[in-house]
């Protein structure tokens, strides 16, 4: 890890342990925290540039320029000042922020208070993006192909599949424009999306060499993975509340990996398939989609002979989060799930041994897209 992210990891850590403390008291100032926001963002800023630097150099700059314009955007709304208009709006605040700052439903925060809540989650957001583009940085389909033998059209569907991802988180960021259209949303979204980017890029480096990685970066996915496994802890629990079978071939991947079983790569492989193949059908069961999509105004692609398509399963999941470019998001990173699903089980097929790194790595790309639809389902629901 370099030193000035590895400085700017602590600065945000420690902003945090502030913030906890400043919504004890009874009325917080929050300038300080906002001052050293600044100050602690400024390192980001260096080795973004250093990275973009690095990408520009690379095949995959005209693919995942979107990464790189969407954390100057965050950026940018982290050195937003002053009050936003329409931020005090109990209309423009999701009653997770709310919760978040522990208040209740009656309650409503110091708008500033709000806002360096909001900024933090940008700064995490940036860092963990940060690291993403040094992940892109590193990758190249080409050495993939060659080194795997894989065949051609699978490479061009994952490397399609993920720039699709990345123009459309870059559509998701810039449709928030300000604090307020950040806090609208539950807070999870922003998080969970740039978690999501990060974990199908982590995925997809693992397939490279130990000897070709940074071992200071390697330091770096030692933290951010760790804290993706906190995130994401809740799995198994969130399967069972929406139908107890779901978990059993999502358990049985995770004890496949725990065993010594020669066959176990494409057991864990086999039952990832399976379960996000039944629990969109779950998510979104054909009758009450069928009943949705007249609704809807543009129904391009939504049935295919007679049957709701994935994209519409997605749409109908996020249909009460009223948010266009996160449903677009979601439907790219499914799919895109679904080629790397695809590509880690031919790489097996093609009898070469997938390492407990990539299957953990896999599984860790699996845990984040579940806990993330999951919990936009139950925002649906809700409404």
């Amino acid at each position: 890890m370099s030193d000035d992210f590895e400085k700017a990891t602590s600065a945000i850590a420690k902003l945090h342990q502030e913030m906890e403390a400043l919504n004890r008291l009874a009325s917080p100032s929050y300038l300080g925290v906002t001052e050293q926001m600044e100050r602690a963002l400024e390192p980001i800023r260096r080795q973004h540039l250093e990275d973009s630097r690095i990408l520009e150099m690379s095949g995959a700059a005209a693919r995942m320029q979107e990464v790189i314009d969407a954390n100057h955007h965050w950026q940018d709304l982290i050195g937003q000042s002053d009050a936003v208009s329409g931020i005090a709006d109990h209309i423009a605040v999701h009653q997770s922020w709310l919760e978040r700052l522990g208040y209740t439903q009656h309650d409503f925060p110091n708008i500033s208070q709000l806002q360096a809540s909001a900024k933090l989650a940008l700064c995490d957001t940036s860092l963990r993006l940060t690291a993403t583009e040094r992940l892109i940085a590193g990758l190249d389909y080409e050495a993939l192909l060659g080194r795997f033998h894989l065949e051609v059209p699978l490479i061009a569907g994952v490397d399609r599949s993920i720039a699709h991802m990345t123009g459309s988180y870059g559509s998701l960021a810039d449709s928030l424009r300000n604090l307020s259209d950040i806090t609208r949303l539950p807070d999870f979204v922003l998080p969970g999306a740039t978690r999501e980017i990060y974990t199908t890029n982590f995925a997809l480096e693992t397939l490279r060499p130990l000897e070709e990685r940074d071992e200071e970066e390697a330091e770096t996915e030692i933290q951010l993975v760790a804290e993706v496994e906190l995130e994401t802890s809740g799995c198994i629990a969130l399967l069972q509340q929406v139908d107890p079978g779901l978990a059993r071939p999502y358990i049985g991947a995770r004890d496949a990996l725990q065993s010594k079983n020669a066959d176990r790569a494409r057991h864990i492989l086999s039952s990832l398939r399976e379960l996000w193949n039944h629990l969109l059908r779950r998510l979104a069961p054909d009758a009450l989609v069928m009943a949705w999509v007249p609704d809807v105004p543009h129904q391009k692609d939504l049935l295919h002979e007679g049957k709701p398509t994935r994209r519409a399963r997605v749409l109908y999941v996020c249909r009460g989060l009223d948010s266009a470019p996160l449903a677009d998001f979601l439907i790219h990173d499914t799919r895109a799930l679904v080629k790397m699903i695809e590509l880690f089980n031919r790489v097996h097929e093609l009898e070469t041994k997938l390492t407990d790194e990539q299957l953990r790595a896999i599984l860790l790309k699996t845990d984040s897209w579940l806990i993330y639809i999951l919990q936009i389902w139950n925002e649906s629901i809700r409404k």
